[in-house]
């Protein structure tokens, strides 16, 4: 067995060894459920591919980032309403939406731009947004800032191993790259998720193995690169059902869990299986940076522990694809509120659905 087999499977039993439930946090109860309505349209552009989502407490509304490729609208986010309590979720309505803007001030060109995950500074206002590039087509992924009226501010800059490649033993995959943002709780670093490996550091995730998916920090003030750890998914858990058929699985969406721990999202889908949806606790407290690192396959590292939290095939209501994730406002007990929203691909079979959860502590 080769290095790389030596991490994946101390990764793997790591995980296996860990206790149920994570600091902080018990049970996620299910309030409910709300969708919007198949086809809407808000001011002349489709709403769909919602992504990324944050909470606004000052605006006391939802941020919720388009998937599209400025291709039926230019890129752009969506203002949300979700009207819950501990009680029942009653609904969820457009209110608002935001044209985000290039360097130049213009609106990004048709398959320019990839958008996927979006965070508020709750001190600045300022929006943090990831796209995956076109790797495909030689554009580069990429970090950016975004002033609240979309306004381009500035972009991070990336270590090469995150640019688009001309080399197929290295660089990012296509559109398998920044799925999910992080801010940490002080607003001092930002984190972002690949969805499965890069190239040089392993496969993708097949039926027999997860996938070596990097989290990387940066400095939110100044862009600056800091650590890296490695999450591994989990084995993509469903086979299609016609040999050949489309399956995957990866991370979808990251958030702190304020106490140095990540919530993430994993999403996996199999043709003529439908979703396969699962939430974890993961802790970088003992993985080894890799940040020094071009490649895993030619060091051994640790990965971050991973703790199942919730199955949402136990939740008795129908899957889909869900990839956005945000904290939202206290519930009047005092406890935390969490949303998970499905990115409808604009496709009529699918839906845009709002799942919302109490977190009750341990």
């Amino acid at each position: 067995m080769g290095k790389f087999g030596i991490a994946m499977l101390g990764a793997l039993l790591a995980c296996a060894a860990l206790p149920a439930g994570a600091e902080g946090i018990g049970q996620l109860r299910l309030i409910g459920e709300a969708a919007l309505p198949k086809g809407l349209e808000y001011q002349g552009m489709p709403v769909g591919g919602l992504s990324g989502l944050d909470w606004d407490p000052a605006a006391r509304h939802w941020i919720a980032l388009s998937d599209d490729r400025s291709e039926k609208a230019p890129a752009r986010f969506y203002t949300l309403s979700i009207d819950y309590d501990s009680d029942a979720v009653r609904g969820i309505s457009v209110t608002g939406v935001t044209t985000l803007r290039d360097t130049a001030g213009a609106t990004f060109a048709p398959k320019s731009v990839d958008p996927e995950a979006i965070r508020r500074d709750p001190a600045s206002g300022l929006l943090y947004w990831s796209s995956e590039g076109g790797v495909k087509a030689g554009i580069d992924p990429a970090i950016s800032v975004a002033a609240p009226d979309g306004r381009w501010q500035r972009g991070f800059d990336l270590p090469q191993r995150y640019h688009a490649s001309e080399d197929k033993n290295f660089g990012p995959r296509d559109n398998l790259v920044f799925e999910g943002l992080a801010l940490s709780p002080d607003g001092h670093t930002l984190f972002v998720s690949l969805e499965n490996a890069l190239v040089q550091d392993g496969p993708a995730a097949l039926l027999a193995r997860g996938s070596p998916v990097r989290f990387a920090s940066f400095d939110a003030a100044t862009g600056a690169p800091g650590p890296e750890h490695v999450y591994v998914t989990d084995p993509i858990p469903v086979a299609p059902l016609l040999p050949g058929g489309l399956a995957d699985n990866g991370v979808s969406e990251i958030l702190p869990a304020g106490d140095g721990t990540f919530l993430v999202l994993e999403r996996a889908y199999a043709q003529g299986r439908g979703n396969s949806i699962r939430l974890y606790r993961a802790d970088p407290t003992l993985a080894t940076d890799v940040s020094g690192l071009d490649s895993l396959l030619d060091g051994s590292w640790l990965a971050m522990q991973k703790t199942l939290l919730l199955d949402f095939g136990r939740l008795g209501v129908a899957l889909d694809n869900f990839e956005a994730m945000g904290w939202g406002p206290d519930l009047a007990n005092g406890h935390r509120s969490l949303v998970v929203l499905s990115d409808d691909n604009f496709n009529p079979v699918q839906v845009t659905k709002a799942l919302v959860f109490e977190v009750l502590p341990d």
